[in-house]
């Protein structure tokens, strides 16, 4: 299938945002032109953070179908960011996690709707937080993607 399936560094994420669900079971790549963003299982204020806001500062459209929910990938197949609900959650080097937090972000989440808790750092891997709006997110965010690694290539993730 896609190599964001087998990137160790996925590991967490995908088993949550899986629910369960095999990966043969699931939509995954770029959203296609006639996406209706209501019916994702995210707010559309967090879809289109993800998808206009945090995508626009990247060099290349990341925007992606991760088991039917929005998120963003680099081109190597490292998930960046991904929505659940109404909140979204992004991979960040540690100092600029650490300066979310400072800001006020939470690295554990209560769910109250649902009675449940996410522990980003336990489920996701310690480099996770959730976002809130702030307007450092989509800088932050870039430092993540040219981090992981120079992209090869400026496609629109054609080898993702």
């Amino acid at each position: 299938m896609v190599p964001l399936l087998d990137r160790p560094e996925n590991a967490g994420a995908l088993s949550y945002l899986a629910h369960g669900r095999p990966a043969d079971e699931a939509t995954f790549g770029p959203p296609p032109e006639d996406l209706d963003s209501r019916h994702l299982g995210t707010h559309p204020t967090v879809v289109d953070r993800l998808w206009e806001d945090l995508n626009r500062g990247l060099p290349v459209d990341a925007r992606w179908l991760v088991f039917d929910g929005p998120a963003l990938i680099h081109p190597d197949g490292t998930i960046l960011a991904a929505a659940m609900g109404t909140q979204y959650a992004l991979r960040l080097l540690p100092d600029d996690r650490a300066a979310a937090i400072a800001a006020g972000a939470e690295s554990v989440h209560h769910f109250q709707t649902v009675g449940t808790t996410l522990d980003l750092p336990e489920a996701f891997g310690p480099e996770w937080v959730f976002g809130r709006f702030d307007d450092r997110e989509p800088a932050w965010l870039l430092a993540s993607y040219q981090a992981i690694a120079p992209a090869e290539s400026a496609s629109r993730h054609a080898s993702v």
